[in-house]
Protein backbone atom coordinates (compact mmCIF):
# COMPACT_ATOMS: atom_id res chain seq x y z
CA UNK A 1 0.00 0.00 0.00
CA UNK A 2 1.78 3.11 -1.22
CA UNK A 3 0.83 6.19 0.78
CA UNK A 4 2.34 9.64 1.26
CA UNK A 5 2.65 11.06 4.77
CA UNK A 6 -0.27 13.41 4.02
CA UNK A 7 -2.47 10.41 3.25
CA UNK A 8 -1.17 8.60 6.34
CA UNK A 9 -2.01 11.52 8.62
CA UNK A 10 -5.46 11.94 7.05
CA UNK A 11 -6.12 8.24 7.50
CA UNK A 12 -5.14 8.39 11.15
CA UNK A 13 -7.37 11.40 11.73
CA UNK A 14 -10.25 9.38 10.30
CA UNK A 15 -9.37 6.41 12.44
CA UNK A 16 -9.37 8.31 15.71
CA UNK A 17 -12.45 10.32 14.74
CA UNK A 18 -15.38 7.93 14.98
CA UNK A 19 -17.67 10.51 13.34
CA UNK A 20 -15.69 10.22 10.09
CA UNK A 21 -17.11 8.66 6.97
CA UNK A 22 -17.01 4.83 6.94
CA UNK A 23 -14.28 4.68 4.31
CA UNK A 24 -11.32 6.83 3.30
CA UNK A 25 -9.71 6.86 -0.13
CA UNK A 26 -5.94 6.55 0.38
CA UNK A 27 -4.63 6.91 -3.17
CA UNK A 28 -5.37 3.70 -5.07
CA UNK A 29 -6.83 1.68 -2.19
CA UNK A 30 -9.99 2.14 -0.12
CA UNK A 31 -9.23 1.65 3.58
CA UNK A 32 -11.96 0.88 6.07
CA UNK A 33 -11.57 3.12 9.11
CA UNK A 34 -12.11 0.14 11.41
CA UNK A 35 -8.82 -1.23 10.07
CA UNK A 36 -5.95 0.55 11.89
CA UNK A 37 -3.76 0.86 8.81
CA UNK A 38 -2.05 4.02 9.99
CA UNK A 39 1.68 3.57 10.45
CA UNK A 40 2.77 2.40 13.86
CA UNK A 41 6.40 1.44 13.22
CA UNK A 42 8.59 4.54 13.23
CA UNK A 43 11.29 5.47 10.74
CA UNK A 44 14.59 7.03 11.80
CA UNK A 45 16.44 8.73 8.92
CA UNK A 46 20.05 9.89 9.05
CA UNK A 47 20.65 13.41 7.74
CA UNK A 48 23.78 13.80 5.63
CA UNK A 49 25.19 15.39 2.47
CA UNK A 50 22.48 13.85 0.26
CA UNK A 51 19.68 15.66 2.09
CA UNK A 52 21.18 18.91 3.34
CA UNK A 53 18.46 21.23 2.14
CA UNK A 54 15.09 22.44 3.36
CA UNK A 55 13.19 21.19 0.34
CA UNK A 56 14.53 17.63 0.54
CA UNK A 57 14.00 17.43 4.31
CA UNK A 58 10.42 18.62 3.82
CA UNK A 59 9.93 15.80 1.33
CA UNK A 60 11.49 13.27 3.72
CA UNK A 61 9.11 14.39 6.45
CA UNK A 62 6.14 14.09 4.09
CA UNK A 63 7.31 10.63 3.02
CA UNK A 64 7.33 9.33 6.58
CA UNK A 65 10.44 10.35 8.55
CA UNK A 66 9.50 10.10 12.25
CA UNK A 67 12.89 10.90 13.76
CA UNK A 68 15.96 12.67 12.34
CA UNK A 69 19.40 11.32 13.23
CA UNK A 70 22.65 13.30 13.28
CA UNK A 71 25.87 11.25 13.21
CA UNK A 72 28.67 13.18 14.93
CA UNK A 73 31.30 10.99 13.28
CA UNK A 74 30.91 13.42 10.37
CA UNK A 75 30.53 17.19 10.17
CA UNK A 76 30.78 19.89 12.82
CA UNK A 77 28.49 21.67 15.22
CA UNK A 78 27.63 24.49 12.82
CA UNK A 79 26.38 21.87 10.36
CA UNK A 80 24.41 20.13 13.11
CA UNK A 81 22.74 23.43 14.03
CA UNK A 82 21.74 23.91 10.41
CA UNK A 83 20.24 20.40 10.30
CA UNK A 84 18.25 21.02 13.49
CA UNK A 85 16.79 24.24 12.11
CA UNK A 86 15.76 22.57 8.85
CA UNK A 87 14.14 19.61 10.63
CA UNK A 88 12.26 21.89 13.03
CA UNK A 89 11.11 24.00 10.11
CA UNK A 90 9.77 20.87 8.40
CA UNK A 91 7.78 19.63 11.39
CA UNK A 92 7.74 18.57 15.03
CA UNK A 93 9.64 15.30 15.33
CA UNK A 94 12.34 14.05 17.71
CA UNK A 95 16.00 14.57 16.81
CA UNK A 96 18.62 12.01 17.80
CA UNK A 97 22.32 12.76 17.93
CA UNK A 98 24.74 9.86 17.66
CA UNK A 99 27.93 10.12 19.74
CA UNK A 100 30.95 8.04 18.82
CA UNK A 101 31.59 6.35 22.16
CA UNK A 102 34.51 3.90 22.23
CA UNK A 103 34.80 3.58 18.45
CA UNK A 104 37.78 3.64 16.10
CA UNK A 105 37.86 5.36 12.70
CA UNK A 106 40.48 5.63 9.99
CA UNK A 107 41.68 9.16 9.26
CA UNK A 108 42.91 10.06 5.80
CA UNK A 109 42.64 13.23 3.73
CA UNK A 110 41.53 11.37 0.61
CA UNK A 111 40.50 7.91 -0.53
CA UNK A 112 43.18 5.22 -0.43
CA UNK A 113 43.10 3.04 -3.53
CA UNK A 114 44.62 -0.35 -2.71
CA UNK A 115 45.57 -3.09 -5.17
CA UNK A 116 45.14 -6.80 -4.46
CA UNK A 117 48.11 -8.06 -2.44
CA UNK A 118 49.32 -4.56 -1.54
CA UNK A 119 50.67 -3.65 1.91
CA UNK A 120 49.92 -0.26 3.46
CA UNK A 121 51.40 1.32 6.59
CA UNK A 122 49.04 3.00 9.09
CA UNK A 123 49.93 5.20 12.04
CA UNK A 124 48.11 6.02 15.27
CA UNK A 125 48.44 9.79 15.34
CA UNK A 126 48.08 12.56 12.81
CA UNK A 127 50.97 12.74 10.39
CA UNK A 128 51.94 11.82 6.86
CA UNK A 129 50.46 8.31 7.09
CA UNK A 130 46.79 7.41 7.19
CA UNK A 131 46.12 6.85 10.87
CA UNK A 132 43.62 5.39 13.36
CA UNK A 133 41.73 7.61 15.79
CA UNK A 134 42.76 5.44 18.77
CA UNK A 135 46.08 3.75 19.53
CA UNK A 136 45.39 0.02 19.79
CA UNK A 137 48.88 -1.02 18.65
CA UNK A 138 49.70 -2.75 21.94
CA UNK A 139 46.84 -5.20 21.39
CA UNK A 140 47.97 -6.16 17.87
CA UNK A 141 49.93 -9.23 16.84
CA UNK A 142 51.01 -10.39 13.38
CA UNK A 143 48.18 -12.38 11.83
CA UNK A 144 45.40 -10.33 13.50
CA UNK A 145 42.65 -8.88 11.31
CA UNK A 146 41.61 -5.23 11.07
CA UNK A 147 38.26 -4.54 9.39
CA UNK A 148 37.14 -1.31 7.74
CA UNK A 149 33.71 0.04 6.76
CA UNK A 150 31.37 -2.42 8.51
CA UNK A 151 33.64 -5.35 7.69
CA UNK A 152 33.59 -4.82 3.93
CA UNK A 153 37.39 -4.38 3.80
CA UNK A 154 39.84 -6.73 5.53
CA UNK A 155 43.50 -6.15 6.29
CA UNK A 156 45.85 -8.68 7.88
CA UNK A 157 48.51 -7.46 10.30
CA UNK A 158 51.86 -8.15 8.65
CA UNK A 159 54.05 -6.19 11.04
CA UNK A 160 53.64 -4.06 14.18
CA UNK A 161 56.10 -1.32 15.05
CA UNK A 162 55.67 -0.35 18.70
CA UNK A 163 57.15 2.46 20.74
CA UNK A 164 56.54 6.18 21.00
CA UNK A 165 55.32 6.40 17.39
CA UNK A 166 53.69 3.01 16.68
CA UNK A 167 52.76 1.89 13.18
CA UNK A 168 51.11 -1.19 11.70
CA UNK A 169 51.63 -2.71 8.26
CA UNK A 170 48.42 -4.19 6.85
CA UNK A 171 48.27 -6.69 4.01
CA UNK A 172 45.18 -6.44 1.77
CA UNK A 173 44.42 -9.57 -0.25
CA UNK A 174 41.61 -7.91 -2.25
CA UNK A 175 41.60 -4.65 -4.19
CA UNK A 176 39.62 -2.01 -2.31
CA UNK A 177 39.13 1.69 -1.61
CA UNK A 178 39.35 2.98 1.97
CA UNK A 179 37.38 6.18 2.38
CA UNK A 180 38.04 8.82 5.08
CA UNK A 181 36.42 8.42 8.51
CA UNK A 182 35.14 4.89 7.96
CA UNK A 183 34.68 2.73 11.04
CA UNK A 184 37.35 0.25 12.11
CA UNK A 185 36.88 -3.02 14.02
CA UNK A 186 39.45 -5.23 15.69
CA UNK A 187 37.54 -8.41 16.63
CA UNK A 188 38.37 -10.50 19.70
CA UNK A 189 40.33 -7.66 21.28
CA UNK A 190 39.20 -5.99 24.50
CA UNK A 191 40.48 -2.48 24.01
CA UNK A 192 40.75 -0.11 26.96
CA UNK A 193 38.97 2.89 25.52
CA UNK A 194 37.06 5.65 27.34
CA UNK A 195 33.30 5.44 26.83
CA UNK A 196 33.16 9.13 25.81
CA UNK A 197 35.69 11.22 23.91
CA UNK A 198 36.19 14.97 24.30
CA UNK A 199 34.06 15.56 21.20
CA UNK A 200 31.38 13.28 22.64
CA UNK A 201 31.25 15.46 25.74
CA UNK A 202 30.92 18.54 23.57
CA UNK A 203 28.15 16.76 21.64
CA UNK A 204 26.27 16.08 24.88
CA UNK A 205 26.47 19.77 25.80
CA UNK A 206 25.26 20.61 22.29
CA UNK A 207 22.30 18.23 22.67
CA UNK A 208 21.32 19.79 25.99
CA UNK A 209 21.61 23.32 24.61
CA UNK A 210 19.47 22.49 21.57
CA UNK A 211 16.91 20.44 23.55
CA UNK A 212 17.34 17.31 21.46
CA UNK A 213 15.23 14.25 22.29
CA UNK A 214 17.76 11.41 22.22
CA UNK A 215 21.47 10.68 22.42
CA UNK A 216 22.59 7.36 20.89
CA UNK A 217 25.75 5.97 22.49
CA UNK A 218 27.90 3.96 20.09
CA UNK A 219 29.61 0.73 21.20
CA UNK A 220 27.86 0.51 24.56
CA UNK A 221 29.65 -2.25 26.49
CA UNK A 222 28.10 -2.22 29.96
CA UNK A 223 25.71 -0.29 32.17
CA UNK A 224 28.53 1.96 33.41
CA UNK A 225 28.82 3.44 29.92
CA UNK A 226 25.15 4.46 30.05
CA UNK A 227 25.47 5.78 33.58
CA UNK A 228 28.44 7.91 32.56
CA UNK A 229 26.43 9.47 29.74
CA UNK A 230 23.40 10.03 31.98
CA UNK A 231 25.61 11.78 34.51
CA UNK A 232 26.69 14.24 31.82
CA UNK A 233 23.09 14.77 30.70
CA UNK A 234 22.00 15.50 34.26
CA UNK A 235 18.40 16.70 34.60
CA UNK A 236 17.95 17.47 30.90
CA UNK A 237 14.99 15.50 29.48
CA UNK A 238 17.04 13.54 26.94
CA UNK A 239 16.64 9.79 26.38
CA UNK A 240 19.67 7.51 26.06
CA UNK A 241 19.67 4.94 23.25
CA UNK A 242 22.41 2.34 23.77
CA UNK A 243 23.87 1.01 20.53
CA UNK A 244 24.80 -2.68 20.72
CA UNK A 245 27.76 -3.27 18.41
CA UNK A 246 30.05 -5.86 19.99
CA UNK A 247 30.20 -9.05 22.04
CA UNK A 248 30.73 -7.18 25.30
CA UNK A 249 27.45 -5.33 24.76
CA UNK A 250 25.68 -8.64 24.08
CA UNK A 251 27.18 -10.14 27.23
CA UNK A 252 25.72 -7.30 29.33
CA UNK A 253 22.50 -6.78 27.37
CA UNK A 254 20.10 -7.17 30.32
CA UNK A 255 21.82 -4.56 32.48
CA UNK A 256 22.17 -2.20 29.50
CA UNK A 257 18.45 -2.47 28.70
CA UNK A 258 17.59 -1.81 32.34
CA UNK A 259 19.79 1.30 32.44
CA UNK A 260 18.86 2.77 29.03
CA UNK A 261 15.74 4.37 27.56
CA UNK A 262 16.14 2.29 24.44
CA UNK A 263 18.41 0.02 22.42
CA UNK A 264 19.66 0.21 18.86
CA UNK A 265 20.59 -3.09 17.24
CA UNK A 266 23.45 -1.65 15.16
CA UNK A 267 24.06 -4.62 12.90
CA UNK A 268 26.92 -3.12 10.90
CA UNK A 269 29.65 -3.25 13.51
CA UNK A 270 27.89 -6.04 15.36
CA UNK A 271 28.19 -8.19 12.24
CA UNK A 272 31.94 -7.59 12.18
CA UNK A 273 32.54 -8.33 15.83
CA UNK A 274 30.25 -11.39 15.87
CA UNK A 275 29.74 -14.13 13.21
CA UNK A 276 27.10 -13.00 10.72
CA UNK A 277 25.08 -16.19 11.19
CA UNK A 278 24.35 -15.19 14.79
CA UNK A 279 22.97 -11.71 14.00
CA UNK A 280 19.34 -12.68 13.13
CA UNK A 281 18.87 -14.50 16.44
CA UNK A 282 20.54 -11.72 18.44
CA UNK A 283 18.28 -9.16 16.77
CA UNK A 284 15.16 -11.11 17.72
CA UNK A 285 16.43 -11.72 21.24
CA UNK A 286 17.18 -8.03 21.87
CA UNK A 287 13.85 -6.89 20.39
CA UNK A 288 11.96 -9.35 22.58
CA UNK A 289 13.81 -8.26 25.71
CA UNK A 290 13.12 -4.59 24.98
CA UNK A 291 9.43 -5.28 24.29
CA UNK A 292 9.13 -7.08 27.60
CA UNK A 293 10.86 -4.23 29.43
CA UNK A 294 8.82 -1.52 27.70
CA UNK A 295 11.94 0.06 26.20
CA UNK A 296 12.32 1.51 22.70
CA UNK A 297 14.16 -0.77 20.26
CA UNK A 298 15.52 0.31 16.88
CA UNK A 299 16.81 -2.06 14.21
CA UNK A 300 19.50 -0.40 12.10
CA UNK A 301 22.15 -0.70 9.40
CA UNK A 302 22.00 -1.82 5.78
CA UNK A 303 18.23 -2.27 5.82
CA UNK A 304 17.84 -0.86 2.30
CA UNK A 305 21.53 -0.59 1.45
CA UNK A 306 21.07 -1.05 -2.31
CA UNK A 307 18.94 2.10 -2.39
CA UNK A 308 22.07 4.17 -1.91
CA UNK A 309 22.43 3.78 -5.68
CA UNK A 310 19.15 2.14 -6.75
CA UNK A 311 15.62 3.61 -6.77
CA UNK A 312 14.16 0.29 -5.59
CA UNK A 313 15.21 -2.14 -2.83
CA UNK A 314 16.13 -5.78 -3.34
CA UNK A 315 13.66 -8.50 -2.40
CA UNK A 316 15.98 -9.58 0.41
CA UNK A 317 16.00 -6.04 1.84
CA UNK A 318 12.20 -5.90 1.75
CA UNK A 319 12.13 -9.15 3.73
CA UNK A 320 14.69 -7.78 6.19
CA UNK A 321 12.60 -4.70 6.99
CA UNK A 322 9.42 -6.79 7.15
CA UNK A 323 11.01 -9.23 9.60
CA UNK A 324 12.20 -6.39 11.84
CA UNK A 325 8.63 -5.05 11.96
CA UNK A 326 7.15 -8.47 12.71
CA UNK A 327 9.85 -9.06 15.35
CA UNK A 328 8.41 -6.06 17.20
CA UNK A 329 10.86 -3.22 16.53
CA UNK A 330 9.59 0.19 17.58
CA UNK A 331 11.57 1.76 14.76
CA UNK A 332 13.67 0.89 11.73
CA UNK A 333 16.55 3.09 10.67
CA UNK A 334 18.08 4.36 7.45
CA UNK A 335 21.76 5.33 7.49
CA UNK A 336 23.66 5.72 4.23
CA UNK A 337 20.41 5.33 2.30
CA UNK A 338 19.36 8.85 3.29
CA UNK A 339 22.68 10.39 4.38
CA UNK A 340 24.63 9.81 1.16
CA UNK A 341 22.25 7.91 -1.11
CA UNK A 342 20.77 9.06 -4.41
CA UNK A 343 17.17 8.37 -3.36
CA UNK A 344 16.59 9.44 0.28
CA UNK A 345 12.86 10.13 -0.19
CA UNK A 346 12.23 6.90 -2.09
CA UNK A 347 14.07 4.96 0.63
CA UNK A 348 11.74 6.36 3.30
CA UNK A 349 8.69 5.66 1.14
CA UNK A 350 9.82 2.07 0.58
CA UNK A 351 10.39 1.50 4.29
CA UNK A 352 7.02 3.06 5.09
CA UNK A 353 5.18 0.86 2.59
CA UNK A 354 6.79 -2.31 3.96
CA UNK A 355 6.00 -1.34 7.56
CA UNK A 356 2.33 -0.59 6.83
CA UNK A 357 1.96 -3.91 5.04
CA UNK A 358 3.39 -5.92 7.94
CA UNK A 359 2.07 -4.20 11.07
CA UNK A 360 -1.11 -6.25 11.36
CA UNK A 361 1.02 -9.43 11.26
CA UNK A 362 2.78 -8.63 14.55
CA UNK A 363 2.35 -11.11 17.40
CA UNK A 364 3.22 -9.48 20.76
CA UNK A 365 6.28 -11.16 22.23
CA UNK A 366 6.16 -9.86 25.82
CA UNK A 367 7.47 -12.66 28.01
CA UNK A 368 6.33 -13.37 31.60
CA UNK A 369 8.77 -12.30 34.27
CA UNK A 370 9.05 -12.22 38.02
CA UNK A 371 8.64 -9.16 40.22
CA UNK A 372 6.29 -7.34 37.85
CA UNK A 373 5.64 -3.74 38.90
CA UNK A 374 2.18 -2.34 39.46
CA UNK A 375 2.48 -0.21 36.30
CA UNK A 376 3.46 -3.22 34.21
CA UNK A 377 0.51 -5.22 35.54
CA UNK A 378 -1.92 -2.35 34.97
CA UNK A 379 -0.72 -1.83 31.38
CA UNK A 380 -1.24 -5.53 30.64
CA UNK A 381 -4.74 -5.41 32.08
CA UNK A 382 -5.55 -2.35 29.95
CA UNK A 383 -4.33 -3.99 26.73
CA UNK A 384 -6.25 -7.19 27.43
CA UNK A 385 -9.40 -5.30 28.41
CA UNK A 386 -9.29 -3.31 25.17
CA UNK A 387 -9.24 -6.54 23.16
CA UNK A 388 -11.90 -8.41 25.16
CA UNK A 389 -14.31 -5.45 25.33
CA UNK A 390 -13.73 -4.52 21.67
CA UNK A 391 -12.77 -0.99 22.65
CA UNK A 392 -12.24 1.51 19.85
CA UNK A 393 -9.34 3.36 21.43
CA UNK A 394 -6.94 3.39 24.38
CA UNK A 395 -6.14 6.69 26.08
CA UNK A 396 -3.32 6.91 28.59
CA UNK A 397 -2.39 9.92 30.67
CA UNK A 398 1.37 10.09 31.10
CA UNK A 399 3.76 12.82 32.11
CA UNK A 400 6.96 11.04 31.07
CA UNK A 401 5.73 8.64 28.38
CA UNK A 402 6.43 5.61 30.59
CA UNK A 403 2.83 4.36 30.68
CA UNK A 404 2.49 4.70 26.91
CA UNK A 405 5.60 2.58 26.38
CA UNK A 406 4.29 -0.11 28.72
CA UNK A 407 1.00 -0.35 26.83
CA UNK A 408 2.70 -0.17 23.44
CA UNK A 409 4.71 -3.35 24.13
CA UNK A 410 1.46 -5.34 23.74
CA UNK A 411 1.12 -3.92 20.20
CA UNK A 412 -2.61 -2.99 20.40
CA UNK A 413 -4.40 -2.94 17.06
CA UNK A 414 -6.43 0.15 17.93
CA UNK A 415 -5.23 3.75 18.25
CA UNK A 416 -3.14 4.36 21.40
CA UNK A 417 -3.51 8.02 22.33
CA UNK A 418 -1.08 9.38 24.92
CA UNK A 419 -1.92 12.60 26.76
CA UNK A 420 0.98 14.53 28.27
CA UNK A 421 1.73 18.04 29.49
CA UNK A 422 5.42 17.71 28.57
CA UNK A 423 6.63 18.70 25.09
CA UNK A 424 9.81 16.68 25.66
CA UNK A 425 7.81 13.57 26.50
CA UNK A 426 5.57 14.17 23.49
CA UNK A 427 8.56 14.19 21.13
CA UNK A 428 10.13 11.11 22.70
CA UNK A 429 6.86 9.17 22.46
CA UNK A 430 6.91 9.74 18.71
CA UNK A 431 9.60 7.05 18.58
CA UNK A 432 7.45 4.50 20.43
CA UNK A 433 5.47 1.97 18.38
CA UNK A 434 1.84 2.84 17.73
CA UNK A 435 1.68 5.85 20.06
CA UNK A 436 -0.15 9.01 18.96
CA UNK A 437 0.87 11.65 21.55
CA UNK A 438 -1.19 14.78 22.21
CA UNK A 439 -0.09 17.78 24.28
CA UNK A 440 -2.48 18.98 26.97
CA UNK A 441 -1.10 22.06 28.72
CA UNK A 442 -2.69 21.34 32.09
CA UNK A 443 -3.56 17.85 33.31
CA UNK A 444 -5.75 18.25 36.41
CA UNK A 445 -5.08 16.45 39.67
CA UNK A 446 -8.79 15.70 40.11
CA UNK A 447 -11.37 14.25 37.71
CA UNK A 448 -8.52 13.44 35.33
CA UNK A 449 -10.30 10.92 33.13
CA UNK A 450 -13.54 12.90 32.59
CA UNK A 451 -11.52 16.06 31.91
CA UNK A 452 -9.22 14.33 29.41
CA UNK A 453 -12.22 12.73 27.70
CA UNK A 454 -13.94 16.11 27.40
CA UNK A 455 -10.77 17.67 25.97
CA UNK A 456 -10.38 14.93 23.36
CA UNK A 457 -14.08 15.13 22.51
CA UNK A 458 -13.80 18.90 22.01
CA UNK A 459 -11.04 18.39 19.43
CA UNK A 460 -13.00 15.58 17.77
CA UNK A 461 -10.43 12.95 18.64
CA UNK A 462 -13.11 11.05 20.57
CA UNK A 463 -16.80 10.69 19.69
CA UNK A 464 -19.78 9.94 21.92
CA UNK A 465 -20.15 6.40 20.56
CA UNK A 466 -16.51 5.46 21.32
CA UNK A 467 -15.75 2.78 23.89
CA UNK A 468 -12.43 3.78 25.41
CA UNK A 469 -10.01 2.21 27.88
CA UNK A 470 -8.37 4.88 30.04
CA UNK A 471 -5.09 4.29 31.87
CA UNK A 472 -3.33 6.61 34.30
CA UNK A 473 -2.06 7.29 37.76
CA UNK A 474 -4.20 9.02 40.38
CA UNK A 475 -3.93 9.69 44.10
CA UNK A 476 -0.19 9.05 44.09
CA UNK A 477 2.89 11.23 44.57
CA UNK A 478 5.12 8.75 42.74
CA UNK A 479 6.17 9.69 39.19
CA UNK A 480 5.72 7.25 36.30
CA UNK A 481 3.13 5.13 38.06
CA UNK A 482 -0.02 3.71 36.45
CA UNK A 483 -2.55 2.45 38.98
CA UNK A 484 -5.96 2.96 37.34
CA UNK A 485 -7.76 1.34 34.41
CA UNK A 486 -11.27 2.44 33.49
CA UNK A 487 -13.47 1.70 30.49
CA UNK A 488 -16.16 4.14 29.45
CA UNK A 489 -18.66 4.85 26.76
CA UNK A 490 -17.73 8.45 25.96
CA UNK A 491 -21.32 9.65 25.72
CA UNK A 492 -22.12 8.32 29.19
CA UNK A 493 -18.90 9.74 30.65
CA UNK A 494 -19.54 13.20 29.24
CA UNK A 495 -23.10 13.21 30.54
CA UNK A 496 -21.86 12.17 34.00
CA UNK A 497 -19.24 14.92 33.98
CA UNK A 498 -21.80 17.54 33.06
CA UNK A 499 -24.27 16.46 35.74
CA UNK A 500 -22.03 15.64 38.71
CA UNK A 501 -18.67 17.39 38.16
CA UNK A 502 -19.45 20.64 36.40
CA UNK A 503 -22.52 21.44 38.54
Amino acid sequence: MKQTRVAQVQLFENLINSEAQPVFMAQEKIVDVSDPAFTKTKIVATIGPACLGQEIINKMMAAGMDCARINTAHGDFSQYESIIKMVQEAGEIPIMIDVKGPEIRVRTEKEIVILAGEKIMFGFKKGELPYFSFDFSKALLPGDTVFFDNGQIEGKVAEVKKGSEPEVLLHFMEACIIKPNKGVNVPCKKLKMPSLSDKDRDSVKFAIKNRLSFIALSFTRQKEDVRGLKKLIGDAPIGVIAKIENQEGINHIDEIIAESDGIMVARGDLGVEIPLSKIPYLQKMIVQKCNTAGKIVIVATQMLESMIISPTPTRAEVSDVANAVVDGADAVMLSGETAVGKYPVKAIEAMRDISVEMEDKIIPCVQPKENVSMSEEVSGVAAKLAVNAKATKIVCVTRSGFTARLISRFRPNIPLIAMTNSKEALLQMKLTWGVFPILMDIIPSKAIIPTVADYLFSRKTLARKDLVVFVGGIRTLQPSVANVVEIHNIGDLLDYKKKFIEN
